[in-house]
């Protein structure tokens, strides 16, 4: 149990305790016992609550009349919300808590002044107490008693709404809604009783006639009265109800006639905000109003998702509009949370086939704007603070401009001739100490400016969410497959960048400063712009915790990697890949993998394909060469690059350097992320290659030097705060990290896997790379009898008899390469037999003689 939990709870008690005191000396209040306004009294004090309980019951009696009974439930109410929502309370602004302070005088005058018009003495006090006397006393010469009531009327309903947010126009809606509800309730039952009466008559006659008569009335009836709920039980079971059946139904319908007028006229003026289809909620069916062009819900490839469970976190007044409730008249039977399966298709050469429609943007949260924005007033008010304070440190600065963002302020400062900007920067403790700030951060040069930037933390802290940022122009005018959005700078306008152009990005910051958010941020927009077919992903997770929920999602190429020797595989097989790919852009004259995908697609659209030119007799089972197909960028994500470096060792740097030199054109990208920005993790040779850092909170300047070259990022504010060093500039930009919880991070990975079934490639980590590539102990040799182990590999054949390729892999810890190699010349050799049509083979050689 936590510090703030303890106070919490303790709180609580405290005012539970004094809710029953207040209530315990009210009740068995008399008259007779001394208090606030009599003494004198000698006999024994009757109230339970004491001699205290009856001064604070006289108190309020005085005071507050009838209303005084009130106060317990009051203080009782306050103490549940300190202790199940003190996040509201610490986030009230003055605004607000000014508002409804305002409300609660407003409600006490109106109705201690109403309890003095309109309600006898209470023992010998006045019904509204000292209050409802003094109001009632000087409202009444002026505004005579009908005046005074409306105006104390007018004083409790408007009390009312400042405390409770109630809106009365809504409240009348509703009014009107179930009233209109109940006649066509009542209206419907008598109808229906009537039809009853002559259908009996009729029976006898025609039965089966009558019957059917009943069936069709019984549905006219049902589609009259609830107005267009399809879900509405209409079949044969209701031919012929009685009257008791008809008014349960007309009671079960009753809820649904008065919210669905309602819902459709919110829903029909939220959608008339909404630019795209896709912000709508999952599960909506089309307006009729709406135009033709929108696509239908039947079209659509969305997975079928709870909508209760997709809101659950959100409360009514932070979405765009309210979300419609489940139809009650549905079968109760308890689905667990899962996506629609979409059986996989496969193409001609065996490949899975994924839905061309990316998710929609309604599987992450809204934005929930509670914060109001700072004023001019406060603005002017703290540069005055920020000029003072400077100039009694003996800088002399005004403020030219100010620009406040999401989580921070800056001041542009305009120095006086001869001052230095050094001066400013070894003062940036003093100044958050005078301006009573967490951090302040001195932005020495500002682009296109003369002036100096001073950030100040904003007070209201405000959290930008991913929707928000994948909404944007810039996200949505972005073109390339690897497009990442990173959230809102320093002006709150969204920042997206291209990995394309970075080409490979290095991320560091300490534990908690929200690196893994950003790391799964970035992540989610490349899921949010491109298909398996543009994108595949490599993802190495050391914690197993951060990256492993994207297992099973189509874009990946393996399994996600917690074995830091299969990282090292893996970073070999992307070695490999990279030469390849350098081959046939080569033979096809080409510069990088944008002009090969479009050559090759060029080729395919006039009818002659292109053929693999480095393909060759013996790389596999085929008579003519291959057709070429387009190839995808490659996203390479390391979530701790340290424990990685730790583990396998100084080979790792050699490869990621050698992927960070010459990958660009073959489309394969790094994203590397650490906690520990050391000079031993991110060394010389890796930073020469990876110009593109991002740098979260870290502990001191020399790590901030280490990731970014310069001091800064050690007065970051955290949860996200970052600093973007773009590719080709050495000014770092101030930027505050998109927010995405787990949820929503669940919500798209099950979308994905819903649309199709990823398309594993098992060399990628047992270490099939050809030479390029070899694990070490391998041997590059093509003839597989001069391997070192062929002897032990066919001696393990004839003592088994069995042979295959990944028996002879995992018994002797070879690539499958070598295995493959050493199995075919026992073929040649006459050991075991060619491979039949499943691909098993037969092993010839005897066995050998036990060794007496």
């Amino acid at each position: 149990m936590t510090g703030v939990q303890r106070l919490l709870e303790t709180g609580l008690i405290l005012c539970g305790a004094l809710a029953i005191f207040l209530l315990t000396a009210l009740l068995t209040h008399s008259p007779a016992d001394p208090g606030w306004s009599q003494t004198g009294h000698t006999q024994d004090i009757e109230n339970a609550a004491g001699a205290i309980g009856a001064w604070f019951a006289d108190i309020l009696l005085f005071a507050l009349g009838i209303m005084a009974y009130s106060m317990p439930f009051v203080v009782a109410g306050f103490g549940y919300v300190m202790f199940h929502r003190p996040r509201q309370l610490l986030s009230l602004d003055y605004l607000s808590l000014g508002l409804r302070l305002i409300g609660i005088l407003l409600f006490l005058a109106g109705t201690t002044g109403l309890a003095t018009l309109n309600l006898a003495e209470v023992e010998y006090y006045s019904a509204g107490g000292l209050v409802g006397d003094v109001i009632t006393g000087a409202m009444l010469p002026y505004f005579s008693l009908v005046g005074t009531t409306l105006i104390l009327l007018t004083f409790v309903l408007t009390g009312i709404t400042l405390v409770t947010g109630l809106s009365w126009f809504v409240l009348i809606d509703r009014i009107g809604a179930y009233t209109i509800a109940t006649i066509t309730w009542f209206y419907m039952t008598i109808k229906g009783w009537f039809s009853g009466l002559d259908s009996e008559s009729k029976t006898k006659k025609s039965p089966s006639k009558t019957k059917q008569k009943q069936i069709t009335s019984a549905k006219s009836n049902a589609e009259d009265a609830f107005d267009d709920h399809s879900d509405t039980d209409t079949d044969g079971r209701n031919a012929n109800p009685s009257i008791w059946a008809r008014m349960g139904s007309g009671i079960a319908g009753l809820f649904f006639l008065g919210k669905s007028k309602a819902g459709r006229a919110e829903r029909s003026e939220a959608t008339d905000d909404v630019d795209d289809w896709d912000e709508l909620p999952l599960g909506r069916e089309p307006m009729q109003s709406e135009p033709d062009d929108l696509p239908s819900i039947s079209t659509r490839t969305e997975p079928e998702i709870d909508e209760d469970t997709l809101w659950e976190d959100l409360d009514d007044d932070d979405l765009p509009f309210t979300p419609d409730q489940p139809s009650k008249t549905k079968p109760a039977v308890a689905k667990p949370k899962q996506f629609a399966k979409k059986p996989a298709t496969l193409s001609a050469e065996g490949r899975p086939e994924w839905v061309s429609e990316l998710p929609s943007i309604g599987l992450l949260d809204r934005a929930n704007r509670t914060s109001n924005p700072i004023s001019q007033e406060e603005l002017d008010q703290v540069s005055r603070t920020v000029e003072s304070v400077l100039k009694d440190f003996g800088v002399d600065v005004q403020v030219a401009g100010v620009q406040p963002g999401p989580v921070v302020t800056r001041f542009e400062l305009d120095l006086a001739p001869g001052v230095k900007v050094s001066k400013i920067s070894n003062l940036s403790k003093d100044i958050a100490r005078s301006l009573s700030a967490i951090a302040v951060r001195v932005v020495e040069v500002i682009p296109g400016k003369s002036y100096v930037g001073l950030e100040l933390p904003n007070k209201n802290r405000e959290i930008v969410r991913l929707s928000e940022v994948l909404e944007s122009e810039s996200f949505a005018k972005s073109g390339s497959p690897l497009s990442m959005v990173l959230g809102k700078d320093i002006a709150g306008k969204p920042v997206t960048v291209d990995l394309a152009k970075m080409p490979h990005l290095l991320v560091a910051g300490t534990t908690g400063s929200g690196k893994s958010v950003g790391i799964n941020v970035m992540i989610l927009s490349m899921l949010y712009k491109s298909q398996p077919e543009d994108v595949r992903m490599i993802m190495i997770d050391p914690k197993m915790l951060e990256l492993s929920v994207y297992d099973g999602i189509p874009h990946l190429l393996t399994e996600v990697v917690t074995d830091m020797k299969d990282a090292a595989n893996a970073l070999r097989w992307c070695v490999g890949e990279m030469e390849r790919r350098y081959k046939l852009m080569s033979a096809l004259g080409v510069r990088n993998l944008k002009g090969y995908n479009q050559k090759v697609a060029e080729a395919a659209e006039s009818g002659e394909p292109l053929k693999d030119p480095i393909w060759k007799p013996g790389d596999s089972m085929d008579e003519f060469p291959p057709e070429l197909e387009k190839l995808p960028y490659i996203v390479v994500v390391v979530d701790e690059l340290a424990d990685m470096m730790m583990i396998v060792g100084k080979k790792v740097e050699e490869l990621i350097a050698r992927i960070a030199q010459k990958a660009r054109a073959a489309g394969i990208h790094l994203i590397l992320a650490t906690q520990r920005p050391s000079v031993d993790v991110i060394t010389g040779l890796i930073k020469a290659n990876i110009p593109t850092r991002i740098s979260f909170q870290v502990s001191s300047k020399i790590d901030s030097r280490t990731i970014l070259d310069q001091s800064g990022a050690e007065h970051l504010l955290g949860q996200g705060d970052m600093l973007y060093m773009p590719p080709g500039s050495g000014v770092p930009v101030r930027i505050h990290g998109a927010f995405v919880d787990d949820h929503e991070v669940h919500a798209v990975v099950g979308d994905w896997k819903a649309r199709g079934r990823p398309n594993y490639i098992e060399e990628i980590l047992s270490g099939d790379q050809g030479e390029e590539g070899l694990l070490p102990g391998e041997s590059g040799d093509p003839d597989g009898e001069s391997d070192p182990l062929y002897d032990e590999a066919v001696a393990f054949v004839t003592e088994t008899r069995r042979v295959s390729v990944s028996s002879v892999q995992r018994k002797f810890r070879i690539g499958y390469n070598r295995a493959a190699r050493i199995v075919e010349q026992m073929e040649h050799s006459g050991v075991v037999s060619a491979a039949g049509h499943n691909g098993a083979r037969e092993v010839i050689a005897p066995k050998p003689p036990r060794d007496l």
